[in-house]
């Protein structure tokens, strides 16, 4: 390729690059503009791991993820002399990507309520008592931590392998009415991230919404899209809903692929 040919190229890369640039920032400045604040939240769907969501009263002031890739380098089979050739880097392994968030404060009655369940999602079944039961060996639960509109924030399911609580706050009756929080988790592999996205934008097919109307439950929705009424579970992860009882009519609902939905459950 030539000179005047590679130059066209990147002009051409730069320019359409500051365009889209130019329109991310007018989208965003017209969202900072009708000051929605959608809070950071996370949300356990899992029975046997302590069914609940823990809102946060203030967004996290950083998220930091990081991942690391072990590789190694073959020497070049072509040469045994020294220093002999090599191959470029070769991948082993990939740790999954790790999310911490540090010094989230709570506050309020429900602090320590919101504490105690990070702690029980850290531990088998949740921490629920199951005395004098044989139960197999389970993975930590599956919790969906959410903070803004998927695809442009941050959508991801996680394990939450560190929990560290400070109370620096108390009523006069010793209740803690706030908290500092610090948690480590390990994003597990999901489409959830990307979502929502839809055939037309090139997105996976079958990717949909649905509007609720009057008679609608996640059950009913789960039962008529993918056969099985324990997949409310799922499309109530997705969407981000504590509370299934209370899903208006007229709200628009993402419905994850069939084949992104967990396999060998009812």
């Amino acid at each position: 390729m030539t000179v005047p040919v590679v130059s066209a190229v990147n002009s051409a890369l730069s320019s359409e690059g500051s365009a889209m640039n130019a329109a991310g920032n007018a989208v965003n400045s017209v969202l900072n503009a009708l000051s929605v604040r959608i809070p950071a939240m996370l949300v356990c769907v899992e029975p046997l791991a302590a069914i609940g969501a823990v809102p946060f009263d203030f967004n996290p002031d950083s998220i930091d993820m990081t991942r690391t890739g072990k590789v190694k380098v073959e020497r070049n089979l072509r040469t045994r002399a020294t220093p002999s050739g090599g191959t470029g880097g070769i991948l082993c392994q990939a740790d999954p990507p790790q999310i911490k968030l540090k010094d989230v404060l709570f506050e309020g009655l429900t602090t320590k309520m919101r504490c105690d369940q990070l702690l029980r999602w850290i531990g088998p079944y949740g921490g629920l008592p199951i005395p004098f039961v044989s139960l197999p060996a389970v993975n930590l639960p599956i919790i969906t931590f959410s903070w803004g509109p998927p695809v442009v924030a941050f959508m991801y399911q996680v394990r939450i392998t560190s929990c560290s609580i400070s109370y620096v706050r108390f009523n006069s009756m010793g209740i803690p009415i706030r908290a500092k929080v610090s948690l480590t988790m390990l994003q597990e592999p999901s489409l959830l991230s990307s979502l929502p996205t839809n055939p037309t934008s090139g997105g996976m097919p079958n990717r949909r919404t649905h509007t609720v109307s009057d008679g609608d439950t996640l059950q009913s929705l789960a039962t008529t899209y993918y056969g099985r009424p324990s997949a409310w579970r799922y499309i109530a992860a997705v969407n981000r809903i504590s509370n299934p009882s209370r899903v208006r009519p007229g709200t628009s609902i993402y419905l994850p692929n069939a084949d992104e939905l967990p396999a060998g459950q009812p």
